[in-house]
C-alpha cells in the first residue's frame, strides 16, 4: 500500500486521537483534586484501624473509603452511605463464608450468586451489587488463606475495617465542600470551544479546496459525540445530586441552563456532520469555496468567546452582539451568484442553522435569533407558547433586547444595565463584503 493511500487512515484517526488526548486531559484535570481528596481520607482511614484499632493489615478500610468517595466532584452523601452498606455486608459475608466454610468453586458460586441478589434487594443502583459480590469473595479468599497461617484472623476484625472506611468516606462527603456546576460546566464549555476548532478547521478546508482536511474532521466529530456523552452523564449526575441536596438547592437553575446549552451543542453536531460530509464532496466536484470560509471563521471565534463565557459564567453579551450582526449578513443572496450553485446554497442554509444555535447559546431563544437572520421573508418573531425549554430565552442570559419579541417583559428591580444598551458595531474581523446591519427593536 502506498504512503498515498496511507494518509487519509492516519490523518482520519490521528485527528480522533488528538481531540480524545484533548478531552481526557480535561477529564484528568477535573479529576485531579477528587482523587488526591479520595486517596487522603483512604489513607486516613488505614492510620485509624491500624494504629486505633490495632490491625496489622487493615486493608478493607482504605478500599471501603476509595470506592465510596470515589473519583468525581458530586459526592451524593446517599451514595456513599448505600456503597458502604453494601461493602460492608459483603465483608461480613464473604468474612463468613471463609472463617466456618471454607473457599473453593462451590463457595465461589453461592457468594456470586447470593451477595449480589441481596445487593439489588438493598438499592436499585448495580455498583452496590457489584461491590458486594467482590468484597465478599475477596473476603471469604483471604479468610481462608490467612486462618491457615499463624496470623488469624477474625470476621469481626474484617468487618470493623469496612464499617470504618465507610464512616470515614461518609464524613468526608459531608464535611468536604462541593460545587455540582464545576464539571458539567467544564464539559460544555470545552464542547463550545471544540465545535468552535472544528468550525475553523472547516473554514480551512473550504478556502484552500481540500477535501481530504474536511474528510479528517469525522475523527474529531465522533470526539465530540464522546465528550457530549461524558458531559451528559456528568450533568445527570449533578441535577440528581441537586434535587436531594440541600447545599446544592441553589445550583439548579445553573444546571438547568447547562441542560438547555448541552442541546443546543447536540444540534450544532448533527449539522456540522452533515456540513463536514457535504463540504468534503463539494470541494471535490468544485474546488475552493472561499466565500463560506470567510463567516464560518468569524463564527468559530465568537464560539470561543462564548466559550470563556461559559466556562468563567459570565453573559457573553459581546459575542451576542457581534453573534447578532454576522447573522445580518448571512443572505443567502449575497453568496449565491447564480441559480446554479446550489452547492453554495446548501452550505448557507447549514451555516444559518448554526448561527441560530449560536445565538440561543448566548441567551436568546429561537424566535429572537430567527427575528434577526438575514432574509427570513415574513417570519413574525413571536414566541411560540409551545415552544420546548430549548428554543426559549435563557432564565439566565435572556434579554427582551435583540429584537423584543412579543410583550414586552416585566423589568426585574436590579436588572443590569447591559440589558438596555445599545449594540455595539461589530468589528470587521473577516473579509466579508457588503456587511449589512440589524437595527435593534427600542423598548
Amino acid at each position: 500500500m502506498s504512503e498515498a493511500q496511507m494518509e487519509p487512515w492516519w490523518t482520519r484517526w490521528s485527528s480522533y486521537f488528538s481531540a480524545n488526548f484533548r478531552a481526557g486531559w480535561i477529564r484528568v484535570k477535573g479529576a485531579a483534586i477528587p482523587t488526591l481528596q479520595t486517596a487522603f481520607f483512604a489513607t486516613i482511614s488505614w492510620l485509624f484501624c491500624r494504629y486505633v484499632l490495632n490491625d496489622p493489615a487493615p486493608i478493607f478500610a482504605p478500599i471501603v473509603t476509595f470506592v465510596c468517595m470515589g473519583l468525581s466532584r458530586n459526592r451524593e452523601l446517599r451514595k456513599a452511605v448505600e456503597m458502604g452498606v453494601g461493602a460492608s455486608v459483603g465483608v461480613l459475608i464473604g468474612g463468613l463464608v471463609g472463617q466456618y466454610w471454607g473457599f473453593g468453586p462451590l463457595q465461589l458460586f453461592v457468594l456470586f450468586l447470593v451477595c449480589p441478589l441481596i445487593g439489588r434487594l438493598i438499592d436499585r443502583a448495580e455498583m452496590v451489587a457489584f461491590q458486594m459480590a467482590i468484597q465478599s469473595m475477596v473476603v471469604a479468599a483471604m479468610m481462608a488463606l490467612m486462618n491457615s497461617g499463624p496470623h488469624a484472623v477474625t470476621v469481626i476484625d474484617r468487618f470493623l475495617n469496612a464499617v470504618v472506611g465507610s464512616i470515614v468516606a461518609l464524613l468526608a462527603t459531608v464535611v468536604l465542600p462541593t460545587n455540582v456546576m464545576t464539571r458539567p460546566k467544564r464539559y460544555v464549555s470545552y464542547a463550545v470551544l471544540e465545535v468552535a476548532r472544528i468550525m475553523r478547521r472547516l473554514s480551512k478546508g473550504l478556502m484552500d479546496g481540500d477535501a481530504q482536511a474536511i474528510a479528517s474532521l469525522r475523527g474529531r466529530l465522533a470526539s465530540l459525540r464522546e465528550l457530549l456523552n461524558d458531559g451528559r452523564r456528568a450533568l445527570t449526575s449533578a441535577q440528581e445530586t441537586a434535587s436531594v441536596s440541600p447545599r446544592a438547592f441553589g445550583a439548579r437553575q445553573g444546571l438547568a441552563e447547562l441542560d438547555r446549552m448541552l442541546e443546543l451543542i447536540e444540534r450544532m453536531h448533527v449539522t456540522l456532520s452533515m456540513m463536514q460530509r457535504q463540504g468534503r464532496g463539494m470541494v471535490s466536484e468544485v474546488g475552493p469555496m472561499a466565500d463560506l470560509a470567510a463567516p464560518m471563521w468569524h463564527a468559530a471565534d465568537l464560539l470561543e468567546q462564548i466559550s470563556r463565557g461559559i466556562s468563567e459564567w459570565k453573559r457573553p453579551t459581546e459575542a451576542r452582539d457581534q453573534a447578532v450582526q454576522m447573522a445580518g449578513t448571512l443572505g443567502p443572496a449575497k453568496f449565491v451568484d447564480e441559480p446554479e450553485d446550489w452547492r453554495t446554497a446548501a452550505l448557507m442554509s447549514m451555516l444559518r442553522a448554526v448561527t441560530v444555535d449560536m445565538l440561543e447559546l448566548t441567551g436568546l431563544s429561537m424566535a429572537q435569533a430567527r427575528a434577526v437572520l438575514a432574509d427570513t421573508g415574513d417570519f413574525k418573531p413571536d414566541e411560540d407558547p409551545e415552544a420546548p425549554d430549548v428554543e426559549l430565552a435563557s432564565a439566565i442570559w435572556g434579554t427582551e433586547q435583540l429584537p423584543v419579541v412579543g410583550p414586552r417583559p416585566e423589568i426585574r428591580p436590579g436588572e443590569p444595565e447591559s440589558l438596555a444598551a445599545p449594540d455595539r458595531a461589530m468589528p470587521d474581523k473577516t473579509t466579508q463584503t457588503k456587511t449589512t446591519q440589524t437595527k435593534t427593536t427600542q423598548t
